[in-house]
């Protein structure tokens, strides 16, 4: 090595073969880091890379990324129905989740995920939403075939986040409507909604879901076409059977205010109030009529 040095007079001086400590200490720096593995300073180290949208697997960064700004941050207390609902997670099918997740819900505010329906998430991706709404321990295995991963059950694999729901109470109402209830406007059949409605639903709603009266407002007003247009018959159905207990509202066998000994509602209760519901989205017919008829 050929470097400078200065004599004691102050001249400069050729030196050749002599090691500075300065260039000593530098070799033994970057030795040191072949020998640990490290990266030299300013080159990326691959740990650091970020991870590619499709390859997320994380729950807590796909749930937060898709679906904590409708369903709540905790999957409660959002503007759509809470996914973090024991009740909702008991009755609801893994197959129903599924299919939400990737084709969204027709006339409703939820999108389709699925990528192949213009969304951002994969199959496995789904299904990692889905196994942890359900509360099914899971574990992602690669196929060496497509090089790709997917997700199966696995009672030894990753805990859900929210933990078990549990198994559903017996009697629970069925997630899906399970038949008509006659779908006609008869005396007879509107008789029997309303006298349902008043029974579970006018205590908090009011006698023809107008609201209750605080001050000189309404709150809890449920006949309104706007808010009804949002939500779809199957909506309603979870609304009234698992209710939302993050804002408070009973679920089908919940007590009501004043009525400790309230009865559970029956699969045909359940869908005589959805079709009422369903029947208050008619906006042709003037305020005044749509409540009178009801």
């Amino acid at each position: 090595m050929t470097g400078l040095a200065l004599d004691k007079s102050g001249r400069c001086l050729h030196t050749r073969g002599v090691r500075s400590p300065g260039a000593v200490s530098a070799l033994l720096f970057f030795t040191s880091l072949m020998v640990a593995g490290c990266s030299f300073p300013g080159q990326p180290d691959p740990a650091d890379r970020p991870v590619r949208a499709d390859q997320v697997l994380e729950f807590g960064i796909l749930y937060g990324q898709n679906c904590s700004g409708c369903h709540g941050p905790d999957g409660k207390l959002g503007p759509a129905p809470p996914l973090n609902d024991g009740l909702f997670r008991q009755i609801v099918s893994e197959e129903e989740l599924e299919n939400i997740i990737t084709n969204g819900r027709n006339k409703t505010l939820m999108p389709a995920f699925a990528r192949e329906n213009g969304g951002a998430l994969t199959s496995a991706q789904i299904q990692i939403l889905v196994h942890e709404i359900k509360g099914q321990p899971y574990r992602v295995v690669a196929t060496e075939s497509t090089l790709q991963v997917e997700v199966v059950s696995d009672a030894q694999g990753t805990s859900p986040k929210w933990g078990s729901p549990g198994e559903p109470p017996a009697g629970v109402p069925s997630y899906h409507k399970p038949s008509h209830d006659g779908n006609d406007n008869s005396t007879a059949r509107e008789t029997a909604r309303n006298a349902v409605f008043s029974r579970a639903c006018a205590v908090c709603h009011g006698d023809q879901g107008q609201g209750i009266a605080r001050g000189d407002a309404l709150i809890q007003t449920i006949n309104d076409p706007a808010f009804l247009s949002l939500c779809s018959d199957q909506v309603l159905r979870r609304y009234v059977i698992t209710g939302r207990a993050d804002l408070g509202m009973p679920g089908y066998a919940d007590a009501r205010p004043g009525n400790p000994q309230f009865q559970p509602l029956s699969d045909e209760e359940v869908t005589s109030l959805v079709a009422l519901l369903a029947s208050w989205r008619d906006t042709s017919a003037p305020p005044e009529k749509q409540l009178s008829n009801k």
